[in-house]
């Protein structure tokens, strides 16, 4: 497969000009009238097409305008097509209780008390009437303490499902990846949750197609259960990943120290599994001695049995296409175009379902594949210059062309890098210098093991425990290198707008030697870094001057809350939870203050010692230069306490304990009064394991000029009863953060006359297993007429005050 320029590839140029009208299509309001015009645009550029085409000469360039408005068109045509299902489901359902019949279009994954599983649905039910509905969702069913096994269900299972069911969530927070547009990308558009095995009846377990059912299905519990078998453990998971993408068993830690090494792109299946399938599959075929048309076509035949193996995931869909391409192109003695072959594999997925083009396992797998084929060429004639007539130079030259491969994927790749995982890895070329041929090696030796054992487990066995040396050295390196100091840069603060002076820059660096060329990119470079600096951030990143801003932090089912004082002065109450594969201090907090440009936190103050409040306060302070650590002085007898206490003894920050009556002196425009706990609710014994500790939560009152905002903790009726016969109207406030998560232990009616808010936010976590917030309490907001927010609902609340009217910031 040659690798020739761009002009010579119109496929490639007809995907370029279709992905333009996908993105067309989602920049204008989406209606049926913009369908029938489009529609309307495509007959006429066709029949206007085929006539100029009757002439020649003049006619040409009104050919190929016509030609570039018929992509163009067909691309924001089927952009429209697909984009519609969503907008007709929103007009037609909305979140809540239902009914749901329909398909299980994939095998079930399972995850400690999980199951996973995509479901074509038929129909839903709420209330007394069926509506038919055609699309599919993502369904989580949890395990309940009553169920004693995990849900036994398999991919063609007809099933009848009672839950909760919704659109797909937005993004949490400002700048966190978005679960509505990955599911939307791929082509999901509800999501279900249910709770308990009860919830689940199946109807009928013979559905799906035969081929799935019988073959791929098969296959793949095989494939796992070798796994299992014979490595199992970390490594067994890791493997599944490499073999056909099955991901959910991988712990967050490990991902997270392939992002940090860069090499988590071997995390997902890739496109060079496929390869190592087809070298597998013609080393097979070989020995046979079959026609070349036939091992050709069994080739294909089984790297699209592969492709359905791993769920059809983007980048071995992408380069099955190519391999096939590039097989019938050698059947027809044809030679291929790299630009080409990936033009077309991208024309296909698009036009199944155009909204792949947001998905960035598509956008990742097709940019590496398009940088290397780009700019590896132009690295290689530089490499070439060096002499390789020893031994020992050859085999520089061999790891100077393997860096220059990762160094083209990982250079052209950089901005979606950096806006996709919010980090740049420093370290990932030379760790995938090592990470890249070892995993291809376990990949070689894993299918190797799997096809052993149908005929002799023993010889699998010995396969896999190769492997499992192999796995076990890929990790250390993996861990070792993402765990240096030095190993990435976060880029939590890069915008899609910087991408434009980036690939400028690069570009004049490339035809640095072309004069006429550079001038034209140098131009271009400018303009971009003009833009860059000009394009304005969103409300949720810009705060006015001299106002105080208040972030109410989704992190699940847990607080925090970020303070943003008129001075520049940092206060952070609570950090979230922590939990065994959740620390939402890692995951969410410190994110949030590093994309808000925050390198230091003047206070943090930890309410009471709760792991949903204050799990995360140890990554909160191993990352930022904490000033001073408040807290109730509460101990608690368990290990995420004595981590905290480490984290703070390590840092050297002094640790206040606070109580009733006091002021915290945390700017001189703002007033934080410190309303509980009182010295009757304290606790002073680690062993007294009955002790209410959400009573001796830190209520705090914030006030700056005629606004106020009452920051309840965890605090619970007996406390707020406290504080109602004690301070009376002083508890009046502007804004409430309701008291334990919206639960009915909080909130009492009296509590809430005092205060008297406008405004009520709910921390809770989305689906959680303590039915936050209660009914009751949310019936009480309601009789009262306040606005109520909920981080389950509107992801991070987010207020703005001058000291006079308090805002709320719509950041979605």
């Amino acid at each position: 497969m040659r690798s020739a320029g761009i002009p010579q590839a119109p496929a490639f140029r007809l995907a370029l000009l279709f992905v333009v009208g996908i993105v067309a299509a989602n920049l204008f309001p989406l209606t049926p009238l913009w369908l029938r015009v489009m529609l309307v645009i495509l007959v006429l550029c066709s029949a206007l097409l085929a006539a100029s085409r009757r002439y020649a000469g003049e006619r040409s360039e009104m050919s190929l305008m016509l030609a570039v408005a018929l992509c163009i068109a067909g691309g924001a045509t089927k952009g429209i097509v697909d984009l519609q299902r969503d907008a007709r489901l929103k007009e037609n359902l909305e979140t809540g209780q239902f009914f749901v019949v329909g398909q299980v279009t994939d095998p079930p994954t399972r995850v400690e008390r999980r199951t996973r599983f995509t479901l074509e649905v038929e129909a839903i039910r709420r209330w007394d009437s069926w509506m038919q509905y055609s699309g599919s969702a993502a369904v989580t069913v949890v395990r309940s303490h009553r169920d004693s096994t995990n849900l036994q269900l398999d991919y063609g299972a007809r099933v009848l499902l009672f839950g909760q069911l919704g659109p797909p969530p937005e993004a949490r927070n400002p700048g966190e990846f978005s679960p509505r547009r990955y599911f939307q990308a791929n082509g999901i558009s509800l999501v279900f949750f249910a709770r308990g095995h009860r919830t689940v009846v199946v109807l009928d377990s013979s559905g799906g197609t035969w081929w799935m059912r019988e073959a791929v299905v098969p296959v793949r519990k095989m494939v796992l259960a070798e796994i299992d078998r014979t490595i199992g453990g970390e490594k067994g998971e890791f493997l599944k990943g490499l073999l056909i993408g099955e991901r959910s068993g991988i712990p967050v830690t490990t991902r997270q120290a392939f992002v940090n090494a860069g090499v988590a792109h071997v995390l997902a299946v890739s496109g060079s599994n496929v390869a190592v399938v087809a070298m597998v599959l013609v080393l097979l075929l070989g020995l046979f001695r079959l026609p070349r048309w036939v091992c050709s076509i069994a080739v294909a035949a089984g790297l699209l049995f592969y492709m359905m193996l791993t769920g059809n995931q983007p980048p071995v869909v992408r380069a099955t296409i190519m391999a096939v391409v590039v097989l019938l192109g050698r059947l027809l003695e044809r030679k291929t175009n790299a630009y080409n072959v990936l033009g077309v594999s991208a024309l296909v997925i698009l036009a199944i379902d155009s909204r792949q083009l947001y998905d960035v396992g598509f956008q990742l797998s097709f940019g590496a594949v398009l940088s290397i084929v780009y700019l590896y060429p132009k690295l290689n004639a530089w490499v070439s210059i060096i002499d390789g007539r020893t031994r020992l130079r050859r085999i520089a030259l061999w790891l100077i062309r393997l860096c220059a491969v990762s160094l083209a994927a990982t250079v052209g790749t950089l901005p979606l890098t950096a806006l996709s995982f919010g980090r740049i890895s420093i370290i990932g070329i030379l760790a995938n210098m090592i990470v890249i041929p070892a995993t291809s090696l376990s990949v070689v030796l894993g299918f190797v093991s799997s096809l052993c054992c149908v005929l002799s487990p023993f010889v699998g066995s010995v396969y896999a425990g190769v492997n499992d040396v192999v796995l076990q050295c890929t990790l250390a390196v993996t861990e070792c290198s993402g765990g240096l100091p030095f190993a990435y840069i976060d880029t939590l603060r890069f915008r899609p707008v910087d991408a434009v002076p980036f690939y400028a820059f690069l570009s004049f660096c490339i035809y640095f030697g072309r004069p006429v060329i550079a001038r034209k990119l140098f131009i271009l470079l400018l303009i971009g870094l003009d833009l860059a600096l000009l394009w304005p951030d969103g409300p949720a990143h810009v705060r006015t001057r001299g106002t105080l801003r208040v972030s109410i932090i989704d992190v699940g089912e847990g607080d925090a809350v970020l303070v943003e004082f008129p001075r520049g002065e940092i206060m952070l109450v609570d950090a979230g939870p922590l939990t065994g594969t959740y620390d939402a201090g890692e995951m969410v907090v410190v994110p949030f203050l590093r994309r808000r440009g925050i390198t230091r936190v003047d206070l943090l103050v930890l309410t009471h010692p709760h792991s949903d409040h204050f799990g995360g306060a140890p990554s909160v302070i191993r990352h930022f230069d904490v000033k001073r650590v408040v807290d109730s002085g509460q101990p608690e007898r368990s290990s995420l306490y004595s981590n905290y206490m480490g984290a703070v003894n390590a840092s050297g920050a002094p640790r206040l304990t606070v109580k009733k009556g006091e002021m915290i002196d945390a700017s001189s425009d703002v007033r934080v009064y410190v309303l509980s706990p009182i010295p009757e609710l304290l606790v002073t014994d680690t062993l007294d394991q009955k002790a209410n500790l959400n009573n001796t939560s830190v209520v705090l009152r914030i006030v700056y000029g005629s606004i106020s905002l009452l920051l309840a903790g965890d605090a619970e009726r007996l406390s707020e009863d406290w504080m109602t016969s004690s301070y009376g109207d002083f508890l009046c406030s502007t804004m409430l953060k309701a008291g334990h998560h919206g639960s009915s232990t909080s909130s009492s009616e009296q509590f809430l006359k005092c205060v008297c808010p406008s405004f009520v936010a709910i921390s809770v976590g989305k689906n959680n297993k303590f039915h936050h917030p209660s009914a009751s309490v949310l019936r009480r907001f309601g009789s009262m007429e306040l606005e109520i927010m909920r981080t389950d609902d509107d992801g991070a609340i987010i207020v703005e005050t001058d000291g006079v009217i308090l805002t709320p910031i719509q950041w979605r």
